[in-house]
C-alpha cells in the first residue's frame, strides 16, 4: 500500500496527514478494506482513543477523517508509516 503524506490544519494547529492509497488488487485486500480497520485499531492501541465526534474536538493527538490519519506529532506519523509500510 502506498501513502500520500501532507499537512493540514485543525483549529489552526498543524497536523501531519497520511492517506493510504489503495492498490485495488482484486485478488487481495480489495484496496485496503480489511487493512483500514486494523490501522485504526493499531492507532487506538498506540496513541489512545480519539473522540467520537472526531476532528471537531480540538487539540487531540490524532484523528481519522476524510480517508486520512491526522497526527499532531511528526513522530507519531513516522511511527505509523514504519508500521504500515
Amino acid at each position: 500500500m502506498n501513502f500520500e503524506c501532507l499537512e493540514g490544519r485543525v483549529f489552526g494547529a498543524r497536523y501531519y496527514t497520511v492517506q493510504p492509497i489503495p492498490s485495488w488488487d482484486l485478488n487481495g485486500d480489495w484496496g485496503g478494506v480489511e487493512t483500514w480497520p486494523k490501522m485504526v485499531e493499531w492507532c487506538v492501541d498506540t496513541y489512545g482513543p480519539t473522540p467520537k465526534d472526531g476532528i471537531w474536538t480540538p487539540n487531540c493527538r490524532w484523528y481519522v477523517n476524510n480517508a486520512k490519519f491526522w497526527f499532531r506529532k511528526e513522530e507519531d506519523k513516522l511511527l505509523f508509516l514504519l508500521r504500515w509500510t
